[in-house]
C-alpha cells in the first residue's frame, strides 16, 4: 500500500466535502490547500513523527519532567 497515494486519497475526499459545503466552482486550488491541512493536522495529532517525540521530554514517576541543565 501506497502511503503517499492514500494520503492524496484522503486530501481528495476531504476537499470534496468542503466543495460539497460550500458549492462554489473555481476554487478547487483553495479547497485542496484548505483538505491538505486539515488531514496533516489530524495525522500530526494522531501520529507525532519521530522527530517531535524527541522534543518531549520524559516524563518521571508522578508526572514531573526533569529537565537536564543542557536542556533548559
Amino acid at each position: 500500500m501506497d502511503s503517499k497515494h492514500d494520503l492524496k486519497e484522503e486530501i481528495a475526499i476531504v476537499a470534496y466535502e468542503i466543495y460539497k459545503q460550500t458549492e462554489i466552482p473555481g476554487l478547487e486550488v483553495e479547497n485542496w490547500l484548505k483538505a491538505e491541512r486539515i488531514v496533516l493536522e489530524r495525522l500530526s495529532v494522531q501520529e507525532p513523527s519521530k522527530a517531535a517525540q524527541k522534543l518531549v521530554p520524559s516524563r518521571k514517576k508522578g508526572g514531573t519532567t526533569k529537565w537536564s541543565r543542557r536542556e533548559r
